[in-house]
């Protein structure tokens, strides 16, 4: 940590939201203290840092797409089984999303190395803060603080639930520079309970009284925080008890109406389903073709290179009348002739760890059945449906395109999606790009949104997996997770009950299944299926390894960066 630690404090540049801030290492604690507008400043000077392209340790200058929340929210959500991503990419986010990270990368080195400043900005202000300041400022500082120690150790480290005593992250609480041992995984996840405690009793006060739009931390943020926080840890009860106290009687009056999720990214800000946002602020704060929208949306301007898994897809087509799937994604190019394309991996033969996306296009269903034939080099074949968790799937039986397979059991997915125009200017291979919508929009720019850390949609269904995990608590978790569905304007015959579970095997098994659609790219996922020890199933079209990923597998953990194990005795946790 010598690297980070032996830098200045906070350096806390002019950026983004228009004001002038002032290092938190160049005020005094009576300053801070008794200065409230300093006391504003510097801690207004954090939030920026989650959002300022600053230049690395070394730098002349911040290098492009190095952002906390960029680099966050593709860390997460690319290392999971929802996005699908097009090709080879000079941009480090494709190493990590093959799982072949670099500790030299720029999104490795700059997400350790500003998380560190985070830490240590928050570390000044409650110094500054802690006797006699803004109750409100040292609560937002200690959720700094928590959040950043949080989002390391999720990413640098194994799973709480794999073990407490393993390796985590160097907790650095208080101003102590020489502190640079690796503390546990149990360590550090203590420390954010205590963290968080602490900015709740704060922000609890009479004083205290949160400021602004959805861009400053509140009580409630803490307390999502920590809720989050103990469901990870798997202390059921505890998180119960503090999602009980945040949604109180009626859950569904915390949320928009499904109606309003299409709006939903333009102004996450002052939405009343956003808990927690990085707010940005157009033009200062638009990074255009670097933006995370960017990659996730080719209209307006952006790259386009990251999709919809085809099996996402599949979980939200159950019901065309779940309206956060048209409020996610836009397709274009697509036919108005009632005709469909069946589309099924196909490994590619120039190289044989992933498989791209083969077609068959202008395809109508079997007379008098729900098959559909089709001709693929040469050959006739037929999707047959077969009924799963109460829906429809289609396969290919006896043969699997993928090639992975072998025996008398292989067979090859198949998925049934609106036809495109041919003649639109698609790009190569003519199916249907899914573009997520989640990060765009704002003041009419689709590389543009005010990221969410923290919304109520996920309050409700961190109690829900809770419940799940807690015996005799099914059917509750069950009225939870259909609260979440009846937003999403699903008929009553979508509802789950304890004896209509729709084919799944367990209350565990459906919160899972709706988190990862109600949450979709929000960076849940990966940690969602390795803290309840599962596999991650990746055998989908992408340019990534075709197989499973295990939850003991260390490769989990990203590499810790060069520059820190050059400059320190830490040691690199694969």
């Amino acid at each position: 940590m010598k690297k980070i630690f032996a830098s200045a404090i906070a350096v806390i540049l002019l950026a983004s939201c228009q004001m002038d801030f002032y290092s938190s290492d160049t005020m005094t604690s009576t300053q801070l203290s008794s200065n409230a507008a300093a006391a504003i400043y510097t801690t207004d000077g954090v939030y920026s840092l989650f959002k300022d392209n600053l230049a690395y340790y070394g730098q002349s200058g911040g290098e492009s797409g190095n952002f906390y929340v960029r680099h966050y929210f593709q860390l997460t959500e690319l290392r999971g089984d929802n996005v699908c991503v097009s090709g080879v990419s000079s941009d480090p986010f494709c190493q990590a999303y093959r799982y072949e990270d670099e500790n030299t990368s720029k999104n490795i080195y700059y997400t350790w190395w500003i998380s560190y400043k985070i830490i240590n900005a928050a570390n000044s202000n409650i110094d500054g803060l802690k006797d006699g300041g803004s109750k409100q400022l040292l609560g937002e500082n200690y959720f700094f603080r928590a959040i950043a120690h949080f989002n390391l150790v999720n990413l640098f480290a194994r799973p709480y639930s794999c073990g407490r005593d393993n390796p985590g992250v160097v907790l650095h609480v208080g101003n102590d520079e020489d502190v640079i041992k690796r503390a546990t995984v149990g360590e550090v996840y203590d420390a954010v309970v205590e963290d968080l405690k602490s900015a709740i009793a704060c922000m609890s006060d009479a004083s205290a009284k949160a400021r602004g739009d959805k861009g400053y931390v509140s009580l409630e943020a803490a307390k999502a925080l920590l809720a989050r926080v103990y469901l990870y840890m798997e202390k059921n009860e505890e998180c119960i008890e503090i999602c009980n106290d945040l949604l109180g009687d009626d859950p569904a009056s915390h949320l928009i109406t499904g109606d309003e999720l299409h709006d939903y990214p333009t102004h996450t800000y002052n939405s009343p389903e956003t808990i927690w946002c990085v707010r940005h602020i157009n033009p200062d704060d638009n990074a255009g073709q670097a933006s995370i929208g960017s990659m996730y949306m080719r209209i307006g301007g952006g790259w386009g290179e990251h999709y919809w898994n085809d099996e996402l897809i599949e979980l939200f087509q159950r019901y065309p009348e779940d309206k956060r799937f048209n409020a996610y994604f836009v397709m274009e190019g697509l036919t108005d002739d009632g005709k469909v394309m069946l589309c099924f991996p196909f490994r590619n033969k120039d190289n044989n760890d992933f498989c791209v996306t083969n077609v068959v296009h202008g395809v109508t269903k079997k007379a008098n059945t729900e098959s559909y034939n089709i001709t693929f080099k040469g050959k006739n074949y037929v999707a047959e449906p077969e009924t799963q968790n109460g829906y429809t799937r289609y396969y290919i039986n006896g043969v699997d395109f993928s090639d992975w397979s072998t025996g008398a059991g292989k067979r090859t997915p198949v998925y049934i999606r609106p036809d495109v125009n041919t003649n639109e200017g698609m790009r190569e291979g003519l199916y249907v790009r899914y573009y997520n919508t989640k990060f765009s929009g704002q003041d009419g720019d689709n590389m543009l949104t005010s990221p969410v850390f923290l919304r109520w949609g996920e309050v409700v269904l961190n109690r829900a997996e809770a419940l799940a995990k807690t015996p005799g608590r099914e059917a509750d978790a069950l009225k939870d997770v259909n609260v979440i569905r009846r937003r999403a304007g699903l008929p009553d015959e979508a509802m789950f009950s304890t004896t209509d579970m729709h084919g799944y095997a367990s209350a565990l098994d459906v919160v899972l299944d709706e988190r990862r659609m109600e949450l979709c790219f929000e960076g849940h996922r990966m940690f969602d299926v390795f803290r309840n020890r599962r596999s991650l199933d990746r055998r989908y079209v992408g340019y990534h390894p075709w197989g499973l990923v295990e939850y003991t597998d260390p490769k989990i953990a990203l590499e810790i960066p060069a520059d820190e194990l050059n400059s320190s005795h830490i040691q690199s946790n694969r």
